[in-house]
């Protein structure tokens, strides 16, 4: 079986099998007070960007660029008079990942973060404003803490060099975040 028809299963595969246990979050929504057809907007978004990530470990450009065109028109359309704030938090959100990255390397002598992650995080900034990214990347990393535990854990084995999606967490404290700031 060639690799490309080997990854398209794979990317089937995982969405037959995380996909009722990813919608879960879904059914927080009724207990929010962010709009409904929105959020399903946004939901289904970092769904399939959660899912993509897990899979193949990246976050192709057509997906992200979605991602944040849906989060300007949103803006742009709902609440115009705080775009200023959300450009801010594209900016912070596309910057952040890359900064951070080149300390790391300094430290390690290898890359650590993709240019997706900033990528995602840009469209974050879009969706829900520069002030709410401390807080997505705080319950994105603690989440993605946890993982790691639960892996180390589970697997008795050093966990330092194992990759990791991080698209996944950094979506659910969006998430997070959109039901509850």
């Amino acid at each position: 079986m060639g690799s490309q028809v080997k990854t398209n299963l794979q990317i089937e595969a995982a969405f037959l099998k995380v996909g009722s246990v990813a919608l879960i979050p879904l059914l927080a929504l009724p207990f929010s007070a962010a709009p409904m057809a929105i959020s399903v907007i946004l939901f289904m978004c970092l769904w399939v960007l959660t899912i993509y990530d897990w899979v193949t470990f990246r976050l192709p450009n057509t997906i992200t660029a979605a991602f944040f065109i849906s989060g300007l028109l949103y803006i742009y359309t709902y609440v115009p008079s705080q775009l200023v704030d959300h450009l801010i938090g594209a900016v912070a959100g596309l910057f952040f990942f890359p900064l951070l990255n080149a300390l790391y390397k300094a430290l390690r002598g290898r890359d650590g973060v993709g240019l997706g992650d900033a990528k995602l995080l840009a469209g974050i900034g879009v969706w829900l404003g520069w002030a709410a990214l401390p807080l997505v990347l705080l319950i994105g990393s603690l989440a993605g803490l946890a993982y790691a535990f639960y892996l180390y854990l589970t697997k008795n084995d050093t966990i330092a060099m194992t990759k990791l999606p991080f698209g996944p967490f950094l979506s659910l404290g969006c998430w997070v975040s959109w039901l509850y700031l």
